[in-house]
């Protein structure tokens, strides 16, 4: 979020000293209402949520300032994934195909996937090995049970490419939060720049 805090003084004469603070007390307020729509709703909606601590942890503010007009809301973890969740899109494979989890792949409290279970390490350790399946569907599996009860059990489908679809509405939710809170949080951060400034 960004303001045109320059064109605002110019028709604001009288309070040009206590508009960046006006600016930046607005911008602020309403990163912080982004913020809290994300990690209470958008999140808890978009995922499975097991850790409820997580997106608070991950979503954060970076703050305007009087001289630096530009307030955001970012991943401090900087997870890739919650970028592909977000926007969506095609992934590509680095090698020969992409390994899509099956249900069998529990993920940790965080949305990860345990080094133990990724699919490399699990055909390195010797459990899991890859396979066809009928209809000629690649796939990575592991045996399961002993004799008769012996089965193999699907850890990943293999796919030459995957679709991300756009689960995570980020965007979307802080636009319409941003539009809908600034003007609100300006008036009220204008009246208290009025004041100080008597």
């Amino acid at each position: 979020m960004t303001s045109n805090a320059s064109a605002v003084q110019k028709a604001m004469q009288g309070f040009s000293k206590q508009m960046p603070f006006a600016m930046s007390k607005a911008l602020n307020d309403t990163a912080f209402d982004v913020r809290k729509q994300i990690v209470e709703k958008t999140y808890p909606q978009s995922f499975n949520v097991r850790n409820k601590r997580f997106a608070g942890t991950m979503f954060k503010v970076e703050k305007a300032t009087k001289k630096k007009l530009r307030a955001s809301v970012f991943d401090r973890l900087k997870k890739d994934y919650m970028v592909d969740q977000a926007e969506g899109g095609i992934k590509t494979p680095r090698g020969n195909s992409v390994a899509i989890p099956a249900r069998a792949i529990k993920r940790t409290a965080s949305g990860k996937i345990g080094k133990a279970k990724q699919p490399r390490n699990l055909l390195n350790n010797g459990k899991a090995y890859r396979t066809s399946l009928r209809g000629g569907q690649q796939a990575i599996v592991q045996p399961r049970g002993r004799g008769k009860a012996k089965r193999l059990q699907v850890m990943y489908l293999l796919e030459p490419r995957a679709v991300i679809p756009k689960r995570f509405p980020f965007y979307d939710d802080a636009n319409r939060v941003s539009r809908q809170r600034f003007d609100k949080n300006f008036a009220k951060a204008f009246k208290r720049a009025k004041a100080t400034a008597k």
